[in-house]
C-alpha cells in the first residue's frame, strides 16, 4: 500500500509529529510505502489529499480531528484513493462510529487489517461532509467557540461546553422554510441536524437511523422557540443520549433547501461552514473509507 499522512500539529496536545512516529513504524512494518505531511495552514490538508488522489495513492491516512477529517474528504471525494484515521482530536465521532481504537498505534494496527468500504458524503452549498451538519443553535456555539478554540489542547470539549452555555440566554431559533420531496413547509426549530452517520458529539444520537451509504440524508428537527425551550429540550438529550424525550422530528431525504429568518449559523462537521440559505445534497458512495475488519453495524449496509 502506498499512503501518505495528513496530520494537524494543533490537534491533541501539540505532539502530534513525535506521538505518529510509533504508528508509521507500525504501517512499515506491514509494508506500507507511508510518509507523514504536517499542515500548516487551512485548506492544507484538502489540497494534499487531492494530490495524492491524483497521484494515485491507495491511501490518506488523517491524523488529528473531525476537521482534520473533513478538510481531506474535500480532496478524497469521488476518488479511488482511501480514507483512514489516526485519531488524534478531542472528540474523534468519525472513529467512535466506527468502533476504531482511539489511540494511533492500535489504530493503525486496525487500519493494516481493515477493509474497504464506499460511504455517501452529504454536500451543503457543495462542501462535502463525511458525519453530519447543523443549523441552529450548534452552528451558534461553533461560531462563538471559534475564540476559544485554541484551549482545545488543555480542556477538551469545555470551551464548547462554554460556548454552548453563553449562547442559551439570547438563543431564540428561528423560523425555517424547508423545500424537500415537492415539499414546501414552514417550522420553528431550534437546531436542524442533517446526518449522514448516527453520533452527534461524539455521545448523542440525533440521528439514529442513518446509513452512511445508502443515498440518504437523515434529518432531526429540533422544534422550539426560545432559552427555555433549548434547555427542555436539552436536558433530556444530556440525560438520556437520545432524542426519545424531547420535541423532536425525523425525515429522510435526499435533497434539502433552507431557508430561515434571521439567518443562522451553519457547521459541517464541526467547523463554521457560513449561514443560511443552504442547499443540501447527498453524493451516494463518493468516499473509499478503511474500516475495522470486525466492524458490524448497520451504519454501512
Amino acid at each position: 500500500m502506498k499512503a501518505i499522512v495528513i496530520a494537524n500539529p494543533r490537534a491533541g496536545r501539540g505532539r502530534i509529529e513525535k506521538d505518529l512516529m510509533p504508528a508509521l513504524g507500525v504501517l512499515q512494518a506491514c509494508g506500507w510505502d507511508v510518509g507523514l505531511v504536517l499542515t500548516s495552514a487551512p485548506g492544507d490538508a484538502t489540497r494534499l489529499a487531492r494530490e495524492a488522489a491524483e497521484e494515485g495513492l491507495d491511501a490518506v491516512l488523517a491524523a488529528g480531528g473531525d476537521g482534520t477529517v473533513n478538510e481531506i474528504v474535500q480532496g478524497l471525494a469521488g476518488s479511488d484513493t482511501s480514507l483512514g484515521y489516526l485519531p488524534y482530536g478531542t472528540v474523534n465521532v468519525w472513529a467512535r462510529e466506527l468502533g476504531l481504537p482511539t489511540h494511533p498505534v492500535t489504530a493503525a494496527h486496525a487500519i493494516v487489517e481493515g477493509r474497504m468500504e464506499r460511504v455517501d458524503l452529504g454536500l451543503a452549498n457543495g462542501r462535502h461532509f463525511l458525519l453530519m451538519a447543523g443549523i441552529g443553535f450548534d452552528g451558534e456555539v461553533v461560531r462563538r467557540s471559534r475564540g476559544i478554540e485554541h484551549h482545545k489542547h488543555r480542556f477538551g470539549v469545555l470551551p464548547y461546553v462554554a460556548a454552548g452555555l453563553s449562547a442559551v440566554p439570547g438563543f431564540r431559533g428561528a423560523d425555517m422554510e424547508l423545500r424537500y420531496d415537492g415539499v414546501i413547509r414552514r417550522v420553528q426549530a431550534l437546531l436542524l441536524i442533517v446526518g449522514n452517520t448516527r453520533l452527534y458529539g461524539g455521545r448523542f444520537r440525533l440521528t439514529p437511523n442513518a446509513v452512511a451509504n445508502d443515498g440518504w440524508l437523515d434529518l432531526c428537527i429540533v422544534r422550539g422557540r426560545g432559552p427555555l425551550a433549548v434547555i427542555r429540550q436539552s436536558l433530556p438529550l444530556i440525560l438520556s443520549g437520545t432524542i426519545s424525550h424531547s420535541d423532536v422530528e425525523l425525515l429522510r431525504v435526499k435533497t434539502l433547501s433552507v431557508r430561515t429568518e434571521p439567518p443562522l449559523s451553519l457547521q459541517v462537521d464541526g467547523e463554521l461552514a457560513g449561514r443560511t440559505p443552504v442547499q443540501f445534497d447527498i453524493a451516494p458512495r463518493a468516499l473509499r473509507a478503511i474500516i475495522p475488519k470486525e466492524f458490524d453495524s448497520s451504519l454501512i449496509a
